[in-house]
């Protein structure tokens, strides 16, 4: 191994879960280097007075007896700490976790040079689609024995050391000094490796230094009529599964040159990638996903960078993004990028996208939403009553609204942006001990008029009036505050606001209107025509995005150009089945609940190993670009076990999986703070709300498999509700309409040929 002749240790923990103090180390590996070469090597496990949980003891494979006898970590303390050495650079994957679980066990690391060799890596290997360190090893062909063991994990990392250390020798000297200037104002760990870097002879950029192109996929060979609507009479057109159907939106808006074709997306960034785009078609960046040139230069002139910091702007001098995506962005650098670097709605970078507007226009649903409720935004020179709307995916129009109208606090974004200001720092420590506070050790917590009239709630305010008039925070910092005042102020009461704690431990402060149906309403469909994309045989549906009193018109539904995909309901098969004894080929199972998808992990993780079988489970198995990333690399047979909810927002290959089994009907959450909230706007809140959102969400669960499917690929619907439960029976049969296994009644042309009763029609 190539590696820099500097004096380090790479580590690694196993622990019983994630809170320092609270879960323990259970194991303790390290190999130590000095000027190339290993001094020294630690291995053991460690007693602890708390039981393993069984997720860690599948994980791991260390069981209770195996520390039977063994030492405590206080026993073994004194000779860790003098094996590490005094003067080491303190190295590891995700280096921050294992260093504070360490500080909990009393060995202070906090203060000592350190580097994070899944940063090394997103800065020097653009190409990989994931940094965890399994995936890692498996694409590098890294020797990572055992896995998941300390000492595994201690040799894999020490081995991407080496492969970061050798794509960093490629670098030209002018590239080389750079980093060095960058890297010197940074943490101690940083400067010492690259100070290490050698006077290079490499004339040129190295090859690597790119991001990897995105496939554009086909899409339909047959073109859509388009209708422009009057203002006030929203038209419906019912989508297909066909998942690239937006494309010939695309193509038919191109040709129709007599009016500015406005195209909101779920999400611009995911759709631009299928796409294939031609000079007639804009995509307009929401303002966060864009860099702003400025921003990026206030904090290039920073005198003292983070870890973070350091490594972003690198990135962005290597790679020159223009948008999120242009760069290997990483880790906690997202949140630095949210504190300090994107585009305000006011940004020239953001508004110069509206200047000389082709015939099409590709947005997101927020910035749409966004434009249309604010007279003074700059999209409104371009965007006229004249202009076409047409919204895509319209099933999830009412949760993109929640965002594009509601206010958002991630204290994650604040604490970056509070980085070298004392105030600021001050004030995110506070509002971090309020939430606790206020929470009680909920995940989800409404805030109440107690909660907003204590005392601590107003030295919050008042703090806050303070920061948003120090004209020394950049205006993203600003943005970030006034959010958090929208959930601390009075009139948060009259709306949506709850605190949420997830499993990462991140915290947000989120607020939302009562209602998104009557704000869209007044705002868009009573003054643009409006076209929207809706799943079939739900027009009326959309209660809570398109108002009760709003006028509808059923455009001619687009005809099926498609083979149909196999459904089937077994009654007797259940999802254990399919994990435990998965068959041939690449296998998703969608399953109710993380609860459900552990107990799949812990029973069948060891014996589907033993058989060559990979499974893959949300929460266990890492995030979605890792899952993704080991999805794909796996040889068959491969099952991939997680949430519907999760499922929606996969990104995977044409022709990838073969089977999809839906062990659960995916109905919202009862406790999700804005689903029960406004299932109190209906009367029969299961068959008005939950029921339209069941049916909306299958539909997008098939596309999204359609998009990614095999040729002969099959949908397997185990969930026992649909043979026992009175609904059961509509489900079934929307599914078949959906997947073309089951014929429909020719589509309705007015609204009132499509009013009658839903549920009559359907179950």
């Amino acid at each position: 191994m190539n590696l820099p002749h500097l004096p380090f240790v790479v580590l690694d923990t196993e622990t019983t879960g994630f809170v320092p103090k609270v879960n323990r180390i259970i194991e303790y590996a390290h190999v130590v280097y000095r000027d190339g070469k290993q001094v020294d090597e630690y291995d053991e496990l460690v007693a602890v007075p708390v039981e393993i949980p069984d997720v860690v003891q599948i994980i791991t494979r260390i069981r209770p007896d195996a520390l039977t006898g063994k030492k405590t970590f206080a026993d073994q303390q004194a000779d860790i700490v003098k094996s590490i050495g005094e003067d080491t650079i303190i190295v590891g994957q995700n280096i921050q976790f294992d260093i504070r679980m360490l500080n909990g066990e009393g060995i202070d690391l906090l203060q000592r040079p350190n580097l994070d060799t899944s940063m090394l890596a997103s800065l020097v290997f653009p190409e990989l689609e994931s940094y965890s360190l399994s995936y890692v090893s498996a694409i590098l062909k890294l020797n990572h024995a055992p896995v998941h063991r300390a000492l595994g994990d201690v040799r894999a990392t020490l081995e991407l050391l080496s492969k970061c250390w050798e794509r960093l020798l490629e670098l030209p000297q002018d590239m080389v000094m750079d980093i060095k200037a960058t890297m010197n104002k940074s943490s101690e760990g940083y400067k010492m490796l690259f100070d290490a870097l050698p006077t290079s002879d490499a004339k040129t950029r190295p090859t690597w230094m790119q991001m990897p192109e995105q496939k554009k996929f086909p899409g339909m060979t047959r073109s859509i009529p388009l209708h422009k609507p009057a203002v006030g009479v929203v038209d419906m057109i019912e989508e297909s599964l066909d998942p690239m159907m937006l494309q010939s939106v695309i193509d038919a808006a191109a040709k129709d040159t007599s009016t500015v074709h406005w195209i909101a997306v779920k999400n611009v960034a995911t759709m631009a990638k299928r796409l294939q785009l031609g000079k007639e078609v804009r995509v307009l960046q929401p303002p966060f996903l864009l860099l702003d040139p400025e921003a990026a230069e206030t904090l290039r002139s920073q005198e003292l960078y983070s870890a973070d910091e350091a490594t972003l702007v690198t990135k962005l001098d290597w790679y020159a993004p223009k948008v999120f995506d242009d760069a290997p962005i990483h880790g906690d650098e997202r949140a630095v990028w949210n504190g300090k670097l994107t585009c305000l709605e006011t940004s020239s970078t953001y508004t110069d996208q509206f200047i000389d507007l082709p015939s099409v226009v590709l947005l997101d649903h927020r910035q749409l939403l966004a434009f249309v409720a604010d007279p003074e935004h700059a999209a409104h020179g371009a965007l006229n009553e004249n202009a076409h709307i047409i919204i895509d995916d319209a099933s999830m129009l009412e949760d993109t609204a929640n965002k594009a109208y509601g206010h958002y606090c991630n204290l994650n974004d604040v604490r970056a942006a509070a980085n070298n200001h004392e105030a600021l720092t001050k004030f995110t420590d506070l509002l971090q001990i309020w939430i606790e506070k206020t929470r009680n050790e909920q995940d989800i917590r409404f805030l109440a008029h107690s909660d907003l009239h204590a005392p601590d709630a107003d030295a919050l305010r008042k703090m806050l009036t303070g920061l948003l008039e120090d004209t020394t925070l950049l205006p993203q910092t600003h943005k970030h505050l006034e959010a958090a005042m929208r959930c601390l102020e009075e009139e948060a009461l009259t709306r949506i606001t709850w605190l949420e704690t997830r499993q990462d431990g991140n915290q947000y402060m989120h607020s939302v209107p009562e209602s998104v149906a009557e704000l869209m309403k007044e705002q868009l469909y009573e003054k643009y025509p409006v076209t929207m994309l809706v799943p079939p045989k739900n027009a009326q549906l959309l209660q809570e995005a398109v108002h009760r009193a709003t006028k509808m018109a059923l455009n001619t539904a687009i005809e099926r150009a498609q083979d149909p995909i196999e459904i089937s309901f077994p009654e007797e098969m259940r999802g254990s089945t399919v994990v435990s004894d998965p068959p041939d080929g690449k296998t998703i199972v969608l399953a109710g609940s993380r609860r459900v998808i552990e107990e799949y992990f812990v029973k069948y993780t060891e014996d589907l190993e033993a058989r060559g079988i990979t499974l893959i489970c949300q929460s266990f198995s890492g995030g979605v670009n890792r899952m993704q990333a080991e999805f794909l690399a796996a040889s068959e047979p491969v099952v991939w076990v997680l949430t519907p909810w999760t499922f929606e927002g996969v990104e995977l290959p044409p022709g990838t999986v073969d089977h999809l089994v839906i062990d659960a009907l995916p109905f919202d959450n009862p406790s999700q703070p804005v689903f029960s909230k406004r299932a109190e706007h209906f009367a029969n809140a299961f068959i008005g709300y939950s029921m339209p959102r069941l049916l909306q969400r299958l539909f997008r669960l098939l596309r999204t498999y359609r998009r990614i499917a095999k040729g002969s690929a099959d949908v397997t619907v185990i969930d026992n509700r649909i043979s026992e439960k009175k609904y059961g029976a509509g489900v079934r049969k929307y599914m078949e309409i959906c997947c073309e296994k089951l014929a429909e009644k020719k589509a309705a042309k007015t609204s009132s040929d499509f009013a009658e009763n839903w549920q009559m029609n359907l179950f």
